[in-house]
């Protein structure tokens, strides 16, 4: 099968795939390429070079054309070997592709269906890297919990009782075999976090979007001492900060990656 390579900076992702995308119904892969890089991995045979390279435009540093596997599957699972361990300390894999090093915290997460939070996703990176920076200890929720990759990352770093919740009930199943793939005790819910108050956990993870985290914001137990947020954009992340603020949570910490932000929170005292 042809691959075509296109190699941008990671910064220029969102407004390549915006030109790119109506071309490839079919969808990009996007692997990493080096510091700041990435390759966006485009199969099968339309659209032509010239028609890559005049959508990726001033963008494009290096584009490649070569033959590769036919099957898909193993093609995952080879893209999954080329990144880079999350925070230097976490490998997020499927079933099937290889471990990470020895001494590397390692995830192996399958998407069921579709469910958010394969750790490839910028905002899934930069919570575990958030995550790596605490001490581990006490309970924890994960809240749009998706495959369930924040809350057996913090069941296998040391927190507990570990509790995950999804409205979907896709991600709750998935969520549920993952827990058990990676032999961790993880209690997953379908529940509505527009309608439900947080729970009363010492540390709290919401990879969800702007108007839930104003929702669990409003609501937000005293129990809670640290907030893992992101899901959201800059200027979205100055509001969330600001809702959580008025709970008694000051930003300590935030990162930034392909127009998407991740902040850590912490209670005053």
């Amino acid at each position: 099968m042809r691959k075509v390579g296109l190699t941008i900076g990671a910064g220029d992702l969102d407004e390549v795939l915006d030109r790119l995308l109506p071309l490839v119904p079919q969808g990009v892969h996007d692997l990493p390429a080096g510091e700041d890089r990435l390759e966006l991995a485009v199969y099968g045979g339309a659209p032509s070079r010239a028609e890559l390279e005049s959508a990726v435009g001033a963008a494009l540093i290096e584009i490649t054309e070569s033959e590769v596997d036919d099957d898909p599957e193993r093609r995952r699972l080879e893209a999954y070997a080329r990144r880079e361990p999350i925070g230097g300390r976490v490998v997020v894999r499927p079933d099937g592709a290889p471990r990470g090093a020895e001494g590397l915290l390692d995830l192996v997460i399958e998407g069921y269906g579709g469910a958010f939070g394969a750790g490839t996703h910028p905002t899934t990176e930069m919570c575990l890297e958030l995550l790596l920076g605490l001490e581990p200890g006490g309970s924890f929720v994960d809240l749009g919990c998706g495959t369930g990759v924040l809350a057996i990352a913090a069941a296998k770093l040391g927190w507990g009782p570990v509790l995950a919740l999804d409205h979907e009930e896709i991600a709750v199943e998935a969520a549920r075999a993952n827990a058990l793939r990676n032999a961790v005790e993880v209690d997953v819910l379908q529940a509505d976090l527009l309608e439900i108050p947080p729970p009363p956990a010492a540390t709290l993870a919401a990879n969800v979007p702007p108007k839930v985290h104003a929702r669990l914001a409003e609501r937000l137990p005293s129990e809670v001492r640290t907030v893992i947020a992101s899901g959201v954009v800059d200027d979205h992340l100055r509001e969330a900060a600001a809702a959580y603020g008025r709970a008694g949570l000051t930003l300590a910490a935030r990162l930034e990656r392909r127009s998407w932000t991740a902040a850590l929170l912490v209670r005053d005292g």
